[in-house]
């Protein structure tokens, strides 16, 4: 066993960074990377004052996440970003990590790794096969970027696809900002019963359920048409200025390429190919833990990721002692 065991984290969201922060705290040399060039993870898509992160009322995402990375920072934690070509090869004490950063080949030897990717958000191919979207590309916004210029998006009527609590905060809030909404759902709404009730009893409001949408084309006054079906208006044709798809996430779980073959046909996935992993982040490979979203299709956020990455990294730090022990 090395005599300060290092940890690789890939990925440098909430998870990662947490998980960084207790591994240090816990006397483990832990590195981050992250292909992005910028950390901090999908926080730094989230540009709405946040009341939800118990004590940080009023901060944005990236705001956040600018705290986050000063703090690790702060403890001479090394953060890569901007990196490719990642690859880990199980050796006898643990695993052999190259990549390329800046054009340069690095290396690490590391008792264990992290995985801590995340999510990423549904684009395009919730509405793959549907006619027109390309054509009406400008008045799209996927995710995270529904939320940008809401005053602007309530002057006219918004088409929002997406049945949960993200799809019905964004009608509900350009609802309040005197818009006008269509909330197609591809199922039953699942969103919070109060919101879902206030958005529902709005006079500017029409939810469809078990609905989708068969055609989109763009109009000669700059908006766009959109028909639409369900099982009680099978045809249905909406005029909108905007299209906003929140159909939620998934996660960044592939790591064919960066794994040995032998250890990627071991890590475990569910049928949404989020990792599984037990009770203290363990994917079912020696060495190799998975904290945060990638591993969370429940609760799914920037608090429930880094009360994960501290939970992975005192398993780590427990492993490696009992290891050390016996050896």
């Amino acid at each position: 066993m090395m005599q300060t065991p290092g940890v690789l984290i890939v990925g440098a969201g909430p998870a990662g960074l947490s998980c960084a922060l207790w591994l240090k705290k816990l006397g483990l040399a832990p590195i981050i990377l992250d292909r992005a060039a910028l950390a901090g993870g999908l926080m730094n898509r989230n540009t709405l004052p946040n009341d939800w992160v118990l004590g940080q009322v009023g901060e944005t995402g990236p705001s956040l996440a600018a705290r986050f990375v000063r703090h690790v920072a702060s403890l001479q934690v090394p953060i890569s970003l901007g990196i490719d070509g990642l690859s880990m090869v199980r050796g006898d004490l643990g695993f052999q990590a190259q990549w390329q950063e800046r054009g340069e080949s690095r290396r690490l030897a590391c008792a264990a790794v992290v995985l801590a990717t995340g999510t990423r958000v549904r684009g395009a191919e919730s509405l793959s096969g549907v006619p027109g979207l390309e054509e009406i590309s400008p008045h799209v916004r996927y995710g995270p970027t529904a939320f940008d210029d809401i005053p602007e998006a309530a002057r006219g009527l918004t088409l929002i696809v997406g049945g949960g609590d993200n799809a019905a905060e964004n009608a509900h809030m350009l609802l309040a900002a005197g818009g006008e909404v269509v909330v197609v759902a591809r199922s039953e709404f699942r969103a919070q019963t109060a919101m879902m009730a206030r958005i529902v009893a709005n006079p500017r409001a029409r939810c469809v359920s078990k609905g989708r949408i068969l055609a989109l084309r763009p109009l000669p006054t700059g908006d766009f048409a959109a028909t639409l079906f369900s099982e009680a208006c099978p045809s249905l044709v909406v005029k909108a200025q905007r299209l906003h798809v929140l159909t939620g996430y998934e996660p960044n779980s592939d790591f064919s390429t960066g794994f040995d073959v032998d250890t990627w046909r071991a890590l475990r996935r569910d049928e949404q190919a989020y990792l599984c992993t037990d009770a203290a982040g363990r994917c079912g490979v020696p060495g190799v833990y998975a904290a945060g979203d990638v591993c969370n299709p429940v609760f799914p956020s920037v608090v429930s990721a880094m009360a994960h990455g501290a939970m992975v990294a005192k398993a780590i730090e427990r492993d490696l002692r009992l290891a050390s022990s016996q050896s």
